[in-house]
């Protein structure tokens, strides 16, 4: 008695919760609560996608709107709103006088038909963020919604709040005397509908899309020459921190603006937006539809709600369990109660015909479950009405008075089924292997801890207790997993039983049986077991492999053997004829480079030696020349002093040309180690044996690096082509540049003079040997300093190379490898097609 006084009061509380809930204006539902049709404006302006962006701005000024359709013979093509305005006419900096509708227009366009509720509606805007929807019937636009229009409705509706709690904190601002066009950039930028404008650190006015539309580009006014001065909303209209929603609201509306400032003593504190009161208004309806709907399921009362033909829209868990109804599907939009589930059918068209009638209505009903067992229920059912006053069904209780068992034997019933379940999980969870039960609805109704760890279940899916991401936990696992999963999914009956083998991707192997849970006779589920096999196929698999191979061996070794015992006699033949004719070709190679290192030796000595014979006999005939000039100068008329100083001058170039010879031929041949050469101390050294003239200037443009080399060859390739540069320098003040950078595993060195330059074609000439570009009687120069440089970068690893236009100066460049172990230089084809070498 006790228990069944306690669910009638129960009972009351929730059919006196219904009764409030009929004459509040909130349905029980707020999805059908109002449509869009109800409240969209109907008049709505169009223009064609030829029409200018002046004319269609002009339009939506004169008419106060804050969008226009573009339309092709009443087909939607697009909408251009004062956001579309802002960003594709001003901000992105186009000329918007000569711009048409179809360059700034919206499309596609989110339309929607004018059957959808309100809130819906409201939540589309909000997901997408925008303002407004087209509304179309029959593929042809019938009117626009916008958010002014839901808040004009929803206003009465959630106002609990003050401005303060609903207002944008963050507010954009900047000052008066900036121009349109960059308040636009800013407003773009951070997709904003308004600025707030400042002057001497005080609320000067507003500028909103509107304010663009009106004042900017109906009037074709240049963006980036207007003032934002002269075209903002001001004096602003502004309220207190503590100011109301609802009264925020009808201010917006009664003076067709969308937001309003939110200021204390002159304090600039936010902006609340008519997007900003929708969004509480939304937020409230659907958390009050959450909480309706929660208190609804949750209810041990059967609760049922059903429209004006009496057909069902919603029941309550606790209403299926009492008709023993699984799916919901057998009841939602269909008559209410359906005859099978009435002791007395004749009844039924009586009692639902005064339901209809009547606001509120209290039945004693005798009713049967699906199953046949018969129930005697309570009826409770009051008029559900729309925000119009329109009824629009109606929602009720039914209330369970059927005789339930003795309590005793309920708690007894209760403490077997307790020792029944401890006694079965005990057992599940002591087995080896995993155990999975699925009951009759495809349900999973329990794992044991085997289980688990056999499918490396995550700890959060097993306490969530979710089926379907337990499927696709297991589905990850399987090879091939769709077949099994709809096996484990099966709801139907399955009386026999099962075994399969599983391929997890991991490697594991699981060999899977199952058994149909029968429970009084019937089938209540299936159960099914996992052993993990892995390790049993893996011998196995070993164990056949094995001997497979074992098998192919032992006659690829028979035949191997056979073949070898052949070969061996010839092979070893081979080899020691291959070791003999070997031996010969080592001493060959030996004695031919011992012989090529007596050979350069001994061109090394007749160089010395030739060059030490020749500097002789020069030396007396320069010193001989020097003789005559001088004790007979008296004697020689003015061409024999000019045949003489010849002779004289020869003889010194022919010496010349010998220590030259001897330059080039000892290059390269110094007996000197590799050693760390710090070019940023060894160049200065170089610069001040070279002793450049005063009116040349030698810089190094960055840091040097420290190379491990001779030290000799890199001063002679410094020196041979900075001496050249100073040789043929034809400025009066010249300047010398050296320059390095990284090149792959190489230093690349440049070399820069401003002197004459040098002509393509003597690109290659010039690191000739006694090569020059002037005749050898107007140059002292031997043309051996290139030739000598060259041959030491070679040497090193590198490649030289030159850059130059006659009368541009000239660029030498060489590499050398950043380690002291030679590299291979890069190729021509790498390089610049304009250098050139030899």
């Amino acid at each position: 008695m006790t228990e069944n006084r306690n669910r009638l009061q129960h009972s009351e509380l929730v059919e006196s919760r219904i009764r409030h809930s009929c004459t509040n204006p909130l349905p029980a539902t707020s999805r059908n609560w109002l449509e869009v049709g109800d409240v969209m404006t109907e008049d709505i302006a169009t223009v064609c996608p030829g029409a200018s962006v002046v004319s269609a701005a002009k339009i939506m000024s004169d008419k106060n709107i804050s969008c226009i359709i573009v339309s092709v013979n009443g087909d939607l093509s697009g909408i251009i709103t004062e956001t579309d305005l802002l960003k594709k006419a001003v901000a992105e900096g186009n000329d918007f006088r000569k711009m048409t509708a179809e360059h700034i227009m919206s499309t596609p366009v989110r339309s929607l038909d004018r059957n959808l509720s309100v809130l819906d509606a409201s939540r589309i805007m909000e997901t997408e963020n925008i303002r407004r929807l087209v509304i179309v019937e029959d593929e042809r636009p019938v009117g626009i919604l916008t958010q002014t229009d839901i808040v004009r409705v929803l206003t009465s509706y959630s106002m609990w709040k003050n401005v303060e709690e609903l207002m944008t904190s963050d507010v954009a601002a900047i000052s008066t005397s900036a121009t349109v066009k960059e308040a636009a950039d800013v407003m773009a930028s951070r997709d904003i509908s308004c600025l707030v404008a400042m002057a001497n650190n005080a609320v000067a006015g507003i500028f909103t899309e509107r304010d663009l539309l009106k004042r900017v580009i109906a009037l074709k006014r240049n963006p980036s020459k207007t003032i934002l001065k002269n075209v903002i909303t001001s004096p602003v209209v502004s309220v207190p921190s503590n100011y109301s929603i609802p009264s925020a609201s009808k201010m917006m509306e009664k003076m067709k603006i969308r937001r309003l400032l939110v200021m204390d003593d002159q304090n600039l504190l936010g902006v609340v937006t008519q997007t900003d009161i929708l969004k509480a208004i939304k937020g409230r309806l659907q958390e009050e539809e959450e909480n309706y709907f929660e208190l609804l399921n949750k209810s041990r009362n059967c609760i049922y709600i059903v429209d004006l033909n009496n057909n069902t829209i919603y029941v309550n868990p606790a209403l299926m369990e009492l008709l023993e109804v699984t799916n919901p599907e057998d009841l939602i939009s269909k008559p209410f109660l359906p005859e099978r589930f009435w002791d007395n059918p004749k009844k039924r068209d009586h009692i639902l015909g005064q339901l209809k009638k009547a606001s509120v209505e209290v039945h004693d009903l005798t009713l049967r479950t699906t199953k046949g067992n018969q129930l005697f229920v309570t009826l409770f059912s009051s008029r559900t009405k729309n925000i119009k006053g329109q009824t629009s069904g109606s929602q009720g209780v039914l209330y369970d008075i059927t005789a339930k068992k003795e309590l005793a034997n309920l708690r007894e019933m209760e403490q077997k089924l307790r020792r029944s379940e401890d006694l079965l999980r005990g057992t599940l969870e002591s087995t080896a292997d995993g155990i999975l039960v699925i009951d009759e609805k495809g349900r999973i109704s329990h794992v044991n801890n085997r289980f688990v760890k056999i499918w490396n279940v995550p700890e959060e899916i097993y306490k969530q207790e979710n089926d379907q991401k337990l499927f696709e936990h297991i589905g990850c696992l399987l090879e091939n997993s769709s077949v099994f999963l709809d096996k484990l999914r099966a709801s139907c009956p399955d009386n026999q039983s099962s075994s399969d083998i599983l391929h997890l991707k991991e490697g594991k192997i699981l060999e899977v049986s199952s058994l149909p849970l029968i429970r009084e006779g019937r089938f209540a589920g299936q159960v099914w077991s996992f052993h993990d096999i892995t390790k049993q196929k893996q011998a196995e698999e070993a164990l056949h492999k094995a001997h497979d191979e074992l098998e192919v061996r032992v006659e690829q070794r028979t035949v191997e053997l056979a073949r070898a015992n052949k070969v061996m006699e010839s092979e070893i033949t081979e080899r020691k004829n291959a070791e003999q004719a070997l031996e010969l070709l080592n001493k060959d190679l030996e004695s031919t480079i011992n012989e090529l290192q007596r050979t350069n030796k001994e061109l090394q000595e007749f160089a010395y030696i030739t060059a030490h014979d020749l500097k002789t006999p020069l030396r007396g005939i320069g010193t001989l020349a020097d003789w005559l000039s001088t004790d007979y100068a008296d004697k020689f008329d003015e061409e024999g002093h000019k045949q003489v100083k010849m002779l004289a001058e020869r003889a010194k170039r022919a010496d010349r040309l010998v220590d030259s010879v001897l330059r080039y031929s000892s290059a390269g041949h110094e007996e000197e180690q590799n050693e760390n050469v710090d070019l940023n101390i060894a160049l200065p050294e170089i610069i001040c044996e070279i002793e450049p003239p005063e009116n040349i200037e030698i810089t190094v443009e960055n840091k040097l690096p420290v190379l491990m080399c001779q030290k000799t060859h890199i001063s002679q390739i410094f020196q041979n082509i900075i001496s050249n540069a100073i040789k043929y320098m034809d400025k009066e003040k010249g300047q010398i540049k050296v320059g390095c950078i990284e090149d792959g595993g190489f230093w690349k060195f440049s070399i820069a003079d401003n002197g004459p330059g040098i002509d393509h074609k003597y690109y290659k000439k010039i690191f000739k040997i006694f090569q020059t570009l002037l005749p050898p009687d107007e140059t002292d120069s031997t043309g051996i300093g290139l030739s000598v440089a060259k041959k030491l970068v070679k040497l090193n690893g590198g490649r030289i190379w030159v850059e130059s236009n006659h009368g541009e100066g000239s660029t030498f460049f060489f590499t050398l490898p950043k380690s002291d172990v030679k590299q291979e230089a890069p190729t021509a084809e790498k390089e610049d097609k304009r250098h050139h070498e030899d």
